[in-house]
């Protein structure tokens, strides 16, 4: 297949520099060789690529797929050592938790300064339970009057690390 794909190309090469040399102004199938010469450049490469994927050291671009200690290519990873199955297990025991606390800090990360945009601004706080309620500028105010609100930094990795990519959050007291 790559060979007939050269072939093209080369003929298109050719055929491109014949008519350059015969008509001197630029016509319509003067512009499909080239637009022919441009495609093929593009090609090329990519049927290349898929050539090497053909081969045993491209395969690994397509094993199966492992996450979170779960899918068809975790057993064939692990083989007999139980170290990393191990891991693998902890790792599917996690999944919902890590996957809670990676929702959290997009909404944290993404949220807070889309809804401090709008007219009037609204202001996310937490609660204790995980989730967040939107507030404007007076029932923000009266809730820090009356000592409602403290400031946290979020955590990653369990509450293990604090997140220094993510602002201080605020949280309700109740």
């Amino acid at each position: 297949m790559t060979k007939g794909i050269l072939t093209l190309y080369l003929l298109a090469l050719y055929q491109s520099d014949v008519c350059a040399f015969s008509t001197p102004q630029p016509n319509r199938q003067d512009f499909i060789r080239k637009l022919a010469i441009g495609i093929a450049s593009v090609a090329l490469p990519q049927v290349a690529n898929a050539a090497a994927i053909e081969n045993s050291e491209g395969r690994i671009l397509r094993s199966d797929k492992c996450a979170y200690g779960e899918g068809e290519g975790c057993e064939s990873l692990a083989g007999d050592n139980e170290f990393i199955k191990n891991l693998q297990r902890k790792s599917a025991e996690k999944k919902e938790a890590v996957q809670k606390e990676n929702l959290i800090a997009y909404q944290q990360k993404n949220y807070p300064d889309f809804f401090a945009s709008l007219s009037p601004p609204k202001y996310m706080v937490k609660k204790s339970d995980g989730t967040f309620n939107l507030y404007d500028d007076v029932e923000l105010s009266e809730l820090k009057k009356a000592n409602r609100i403290k400031m946290e930094r979020p955590t990653a990795m369990g509450g293990k690390v604090l997140d220094l990519t993510q602002k201080p959050v605020m949280v309700l007291v109740e």
